[in-house]
């Protein structure tokens, strides 16, 4: 995961011209951009329908 972020970090630094002392910003705005991806491919989880009440014979 780290090095996933790296490579992302290093490439959005390149993009913006390498500029010095923004590691840290380029660092977590990767992190960020890779949690978004994440995110995207994550399926709401389903609605269970509720549990029927058991009809008592009188």
């Amino acid at each position: 995961m780290q090095d996933e972020i790296q490579r992302r970090a290093y490439h959005l630094w390149e993009a913006d011209g390498c500029p010095e002392g923004q590691d840290q910003n380029y660092w977590f705005k990767a992190v960020a951009e890779i949690a978004a991806d994440a995110a995207k491919t994550i399926k709401p989880a389903r609605k269970r329908a509720a549990p029927r009440a058991k009809k008592i014979a009188a």
